[in-house]
C-alpha cells in the first residue's frame, strides 16, 4: 500500500459491500446480522451511502472510477470468473467460500443498497526488521558477530521472507526452524 500510495493516493483503501452482504457476512469488525450498524456508523468506522456515486463523494473517491470498478466487479460476479485478482480461482478458495453463491462462492454482485464501506489502514502484523542472526539463531552485532548466548527466532527474528508477507502463519514454520537450530546449538555449546 505504502508503495502504490507513492504513485497515487491509495491509503486508505476502501472494503465495500452492499445490504445483503453486510448483513449474512459482516464487515470488519461489523457482526453478521447485525440489528443496528449505529454505533459503527457514528464512530465513522463504517460509513454508509443510498448510492454508488454517493458513496463514492463521501470517500473522496472519483464516482465514475468506483462506479466503473462495481460494474467490472459485478459482470465478473455473473459469470463466476474474478479476472483482477483471482477469487474463487481455485479448490481451496471455493471450499472457504459460500457454496449457496453461485456460480462463484467467492464472489457476489454489489448492487442491493444501501452500500457500505470500511476503510483499510497499513499496519503491523509482526516485525519483519528484528534482529539479524546466523544459521544457529544467533543475534549478529553490527560487525556480523554472533553475540555470545543471545538467540532469537519467530518475530524477535529478521524475517527471512526479506520483509514480504506471502501469508498467514508464515511466521510459524521459520519460528519452530530456527527455536530448534538454536536449543542444538546452544546444547552442542554446553
Amino acid at each position: 500500500m505504502f508503495r502504490e500510495h507513492d504513485g497515487r493516493p491509495s491509503i486508505p483503501a476502501f472494503l465495500i459491500c452492499d445490504r445483503l452482504f453486510l448483513w449474512k457476512y459482516g464487515l470488519g469488525a461489523v457482526k453478521p446480522f447485525s440489528l443496528s450498524l449505529r454505533g459503527h456508523l457514528k464512530t465513522g468506522y463504517l460509513t454508509q451511502a443510498k448510492t454508488v456515486r454517493e458513496l463514492a463523494m463521501t470517500l473522496e473517491i472519483q464516482p465514475e472510477s468506483l462506479e466503473a470498478t462495481i460494474k467490472r466487479f459485478n459482470d465478473d460476479a455473473g459469470v463466476g470468473v474474478d479476472h483482477e485478482f483471482g477469487r474463487g480461482g481455485d479448490a481451496y478458495q471455493r471450499y472457504l467460500g459460500d457454496a449457496e453463491n453461485r456460480p462463484n462462492p467467492c464472489i457476489a454482485p454489489i448492487e442491493s443498497a444501501p452500500f457500505y464501506s470500511v476503510a483499510l489502514y497499513p499496519g503491523d502484523l509482526g516485525t519483519a526488521a528484528g534482529l539479524v542472526t546466523d544459521e544457529h539463531g544467533r543475534v549478529l552485532d553490527d560487525a556480523n558477530r554472533p553475540i555470545r548466548h543471545l538467540y532469537a527466532c519467530g518475530n524477535d527474528m529478521n524475517s527471512i521472507m526479506n520483509g514480504d508477507y506471502p501469508g498467514p502463519g508464515i511466521t510459524l514454520g521459520p519460528a519452530l526452524t530456527f527455536g530448534y537450530l538454536a536449543s542444538q546449538h546452544m546444547r552442542s555449546e554446553s
